[in-house]
């Protein structure tokens, strides 16, 4: 599957042999109140205000990856 970031700056491809392999969420990642979702610790997918935010929209990727989506793009 494919994630185009909130910014719509950044695709990833989160299968195959050369695939991002880990999406998480977390904190004081470009500011000290907010929350970032990261692919493997590197790429900055999203930013939210509240861990709540960003780890509902976690839960909408795996809702994704779940029904076998070929795209998503992050809110």
């Amino acid at each position: 599957m494919y994630i185009l970031s909130q910014d719509k700056k950044v695709l990833i491809c989160f299968d195959g042999a050369d695939a991002f392999q880990m999406l998480n969420v977390t904190r004081n990642f470009g500011g000290k109140d907010k929350y970032a979702i990261v692919a493997s610790g590197t790429q900055v997918m999203g930013m939210y205000p509240e861990e709540k935010n960003a780890v509902d929209e976690l839960s909408k990727i795996l809702e994704a990856l779940e029904e076998s989506k070929k795209t998503y793009t992050m809110h």
